[in-house]
């Protein structure tokens, strides 16, 4: 070679894009001599153009480490790097380079994108922030930091910088884009249309952009206008996937399944892996009754997320089918293991209508009516010759009070089965109480003609349509929604009401309510009508207290709370009251799913107690819908015997007391409630409580001083009189320990633990759980063991050695669940990490955190994505299974500085 001239022919060469002759002339050139390092560089540029990514990237490092390396070669290496999805070696070198060049604002951006694409969210932000810094007019960065910022959930800084990159660069149509669908997360319906409106000005044939206006009109109650919308995109991008499922999701709404259909499967041609698709045309197809055709999809979709139908079938295989819902897990796994096996129709669908029989039976029981119904009809699809399923429908219908719809399925299951006795003297009933007595006799005797053999139990199963006129009387006739304006309002002379000082910011500070004009609802009036709030489940009231915590999105799936200040919850004042002949009811534990969930205290002149006297779904704190005037007691279809006590009863128990949150948490604090209103517990008879059959409850009563000899269970004791009846109120609101709570649990327990060595580093596992397991718990256990943690299983430990195994902890990854009660006793820095499932992110542990000053993480896991079988599988989110996203883990650990 012949020094600058041959080099300048070479670029020469470059700048025309002969590659084959730059690659040849330099690989030539450096065989002979390979120290003529210039050439590096440009035979990397070469090769890289040819698509020889590892060529070019082994060309670019062989100047690493030379007079010559720079921060040009380091921004190649990156460029490289990154078109190989070798993502962390791609940051390094972008990082090298601005080593060399600090005010590259290119670079600076590179770096951002690829730390977007690692998950190191907070980094990406800097380094966007950077670029913009060095260059003010830099439109791409704005709009890149929008889209982060977006992700994050800071909507408002969102829009700021979308905003400002389409102010530097007016035709920015992706802006616009992204702008109005920020708008439309902030439901500013209006405004985002008018922002899709303006891009479509700028390119009025860009598919997406159609698309996503058809979407803000559906969401704006403008069907129509969003159809043609949807329409519009397809017209211009046949092949758009995402068009074609929205406007079947819309076709679906408005009942049209026949073009929903069309729409979902022309979805699975573009994208085969659309999983959504698959469950949605199979939904429509179960409505249609089109049942061979929706199995084949679920299949499909079965296929795309095989993991999560694989762990549910390898549990169910271990249950013995003790109750309901054993049982319909049991058929459910069937179904599930003889669809994926292409198993004979038959005894599919035998499977699947077992499943629907014993879960509209377990919503029956537990009073989710209107879910029953629609299970019963889904069996009905299967088997409408089912004679069972016309009694249970007509059954829900009677129960809703839609006695003449309930009257017509009766008869269509008499059609199957003319003398049916038990519908005949369900429809009896029906007759009798719409005054009917003629017709209503008539069926009666069509039960008595039969002379039927049937058992007392057959007949016993048979619920009740309306209440018994025995039970009528030992109804409240109306609800106090406040103790206290009970107190001031009665007339009785011997009771005794103290407010209790439990260190938290309270409702009301005075010790006088002021007479509020609703404080009482008499159960006579017209109820007022059913707020939309679904108690502890509903959506609207959790987004408001997640919100109160300031979650920060690190990551995908990745999340920090950080509130600096308490959330602004007030207390309701916590008090004792005494009750001469007060009465209580409380619902009792009859299996693991029928637990206790509800509780009623009555006064002796026939008021219930609102404040005391909780049922589920009650309401989560925020709550504008707080007083209820309903209750699960007046709607019991049996009244248990009342239980005479000549004796003084203190109540303590609580909805859902077997379980280890709501006995730390809402039960055991009561007995200090008593304590400080100077009540002597050693002169209390009884202490009514729920069932003490778990070691830890039996444990933390013998702490506290409470005489097993003296618990009456209410599971056995569900509805008590007693001569004195003491009730302490609830230490705070459901699912949210309140700061004296927390006082009280350290107060008590942290001075008696063991003085042991424990592990710093700790995974709970909930293998042993009925629910709510890790799907992928041993990949997460071996990723964890790489940093020194230790797998635990709190049912192997005493309640003393739970508080000192988290007192000593330093670091804790857990699912999210009871176990979690125990970071009441952590020390200040300690770091959690808590797992969810994505349809069951709560804040019951946050304020723990937030009280105790603990650094609380949390990742959200893989979802399901096929509902209408993950709604099959799971009755309820709170039970549902989680699959940990691992990369979440990692980058938890790594920003958390746990891992390196």
């Amino acid at each position: 070679m012949r020094g600058e001239t041959s080099i300048q022919t070479i670029k020469t060469y470059l700048a025309q894009g002969q590659w084959n002759k730059v690659v040849s002339i330099c690989s030539q050139a450096l065989k002979s001599d390979p120290s003529l390092l210039e050439l590096y560089p440009l035979l990397g540029k070469a090769l890289a153009h040819q698509g020889k990514l590892a060529a070019a990237i082994a060309a670019y490092q062989q100047i690493l480490g030379t007079q010559l390396e720079r921060a040009e070669i380091h921004a190649e290496l990156g460029i490289l790097h990154g078109k190989q999805q070798e993502l962390v070696k791609a940051a390094w070198h972008y990082q090298q380079a601005l080593a060399y060049k600090p005010d590259w604002a290119e670079l600076h951006y590179n770096l951002a994108v690829v730390l977007h694409q690692i998950g190191d969210w907070e980094a990406a932000i800097t380094a966007y922030r950077q670029a913009i810094a060095i260059k003010p007019n830099y439109a791409a960065a704005y709009f890149n930091l929008g889209v982060l910022q977006d992700c994050r959930g800071e909507l408002e800084e969102a829009i700021e910088n979308y905003h400002q990159a389409i102010n530097l660069q007016p035709n920015y149509v992706k802006a616009y884009s992204n702008l109005g669908s920020t708008l439309v997360k902030q439901k500013k319906y209006t405004a985002a249309i008018e922002i899709y409106q303006q891009g479509l000005k700028l390119d009025p044939s860009w598919a997406t952009l159609h698309n996503n206006l058809g979407q803000v009109f559906w969401f704006n109650e403008q069907p129509e206008r969003a159809l043609t919308s949807f329409e519009y995109a397809i017209a211009l991008e046949p092949k758009m996937a995402l068009a074609y499922h929205n406007l079947g999701k819309l076709w679906q709404q408005q009942g049209n399944y026949p073009a929903a259909i069309e729409c979902f499967q022309r979805t699975i041609e573009l994208e085969p892996r659309n999983i959504w698709a698959y469950s949605h045309c199979a939904n429509a197809l179960l409505v249609r009754g089109q049942l061979e055709l929706a199995m084949e999809y679920l299949r499909e979709a079965i296929a795309l997320q095989p993991y999560f139908i694989k762990a549910y079938c390898q549990r169910a295989k271990l249950l013995e089918g003790k109750d309901l819902l054993e049982k319909a897990k049991i058929a459910c796994a069937h179904f599930l293991e003889a669809l994926q096996q292409k198993g004979e129709r038959t005894q599919l669908y035998q499977h699947l209508w077992q499943t629907y029989y014993y879960l509209g039976d377990i919503l029956f029981e537990y009073g989710g009516i209107q879910q029953a119904k629609i299970y019963y009809q889904q069996a009905l699809q299967i088997k409408p010759d089912e004679v069972e399923l016309y009694l249970r429908s007509g059954n829900c219908l009677a129960k809703q009070q839609r006695l003449d719809a309930a009257v017509t399925i009766y008869h269509m299951g008499l059609n199957l089965q003319p003398n049916h006795p038990q519908i005949c003297f369900q429809l009896g009933k029906i007759l009798e109480r719409q005054q009917q007595a003629e017709a209503a006799i008539d069926y009666y005797e069509t039960v008595l003609r039969q002379q039927l053999s049937l058992g007392a139990d057959e007949w016993g199963q048979l619920p009740h349509l309306f209440p018994l006129d025995e039970h009528l009387a030992q109804l409240p006739h109306a609800i106090y929604y406040h103790t206290q304006d009970w107190i001031r309002d009665c007339e009785l002379d011997d009771f005794h009401y103290t407010q209790v000082s439990w260190g938290d910011k309270y409702l009301n500070q005075t010790s006088v309510r002021k007479k509020q004009p609703d404080s009482i609802f008499p159960f006579t009036a017209k109820k007022k009508p059913e707020p939309e709030c679904g108690g502890v489940n509903c959506a609207s009231c959790m987004s408001k207290l997640i919100d109160y915590f300031e979650p920060v999105q690190l990551g995908k799936n990745t999340y920090v709370c950080s509130p600096l200040n308490s959330p602004p919850i007030a207390s309701p004042l916590p008090f004792v009251v005494t009750i001469p002949e007060g009465r209580v009811w409380i619902a009792p534990q009859q299996n693991s799913w029928m637990i206790c969930n509800a509780l009623a205290v009555i006064t002796p002149d026939g008021y219930l107690l609102g404040d005391v006297s909780r049922y589920y779904p009650w309401y989560l704190p925020g709550c504008p819908y707080q007083e209820r005037n309903d209750h699960t007691f007046l709607s019991l279809e049996e009244i248990p015997p009342v239980e005479e006590i000549d004796g003084t009863v203190a109540v303590l128990s609580g909805l859902a007391g077997h379980v280890y949150y709501h006995w730390m948490i809402d039960i055991i604090p009561r007995i200090e409630l008593l304590r400080r209103s100077e009540i002597d517990l050693e002169q209390i008879d009884w202490f009514l409580i729920n069932n003490i059959d778990q070691p830890f409850q039996r444990e933390t009563l013998t702490l506290l001083g409470i005489p097993l000899t003296k618990i009456l269970p209410s599971d056995r004791y569900s509805h008590v009189r007693a001569k004195e009846l003491i009730v302490p109120s609830f230490p705070g609101h459901l699912d949210w320990v309140s700061p004296g709570t927390i006082q009280f649990l350290r107060q008590t327990f942290l001075p008696q633990i063991p003085k042991n060595n424990y592990p710093e580093r700790i995974y709970i596992s909930r293998a042993r759980a009925r629910g709510r397991q890790v799907i992928n718990e041993n990949e997460v256990i071996n990723v964890l063991n790489n940093w020194g943690f230790q797998t635990i299983f709190l049912e192997e430990m005493s309640l003393l050695q739970q508080a000192a195994l988290f007192a000593n902890a330093k670091v804790i990854v857990a699912p999210h669940g009871s176990s979690l009660t125990n970071l009441v006793f952590c020390s200040p820095e300690t770091k959690i990490v808590e797992l969810f499932s994505p349809h069951y992110v709560r804040t019951d542990y946050w304020i723990l955190s937030q009280q105790l000053q603990l650094q609380h993480y949390y990742s959200v896991g893989q979802s399901f994505d096929c509902y209408p079988l993950r709604h099959l599988m799971y009755q309820n989110s709170l039970t549902e299974d989680i699959f940990v996203d691992l990369g979440s883990l990692r980058l938890i650990m790594r920003l958390a500085g746990i891992a390196d």
